[in-house]
């Protein structure tokens, strides 16, 4: 039977594809929490959003460090490019 303490436990398919999810997910809430504060006036959710953005940016920190340390390429997901700050608000 093979010592499995010392083997590195690789990520499921299952486990990439929700690290995957998330990924995408936070680089979509950076946009949005990006294009809301440019534009909100209520100063409550001005410090929702700011919170918002700051934790989805920490998620995308940590992901991109398990992406790096599993040798897999990160997803494309949302950029700065798809957000107009200047456009009207809703």
């Amino acid at each position: 039977m093979p010592n499995l303490d010392n083997q590195k436990n690789r990520l499921t398919s299952s486990e990439i594809t929700s690290l995957w999810a998330q990924y995408i997910q936070d680089t979509m809430s950076v946009c949005i929490s990006k294009y809301v504060l440019a534009k909100v006036k209520d100063s409550e959710v001005y410090s929702l959003f700011e919170f918002t953005l700051e934790l989805a940016e920490k998620h995308l920190h940590v992901l991109r460090d398990i992406f790096k340390a599993e040798k897999l390429d990160l997803p494309i997901g949302f950029t700065d490019k798809g957000v107009n700050l200047d456009a009207p608000p809703f």
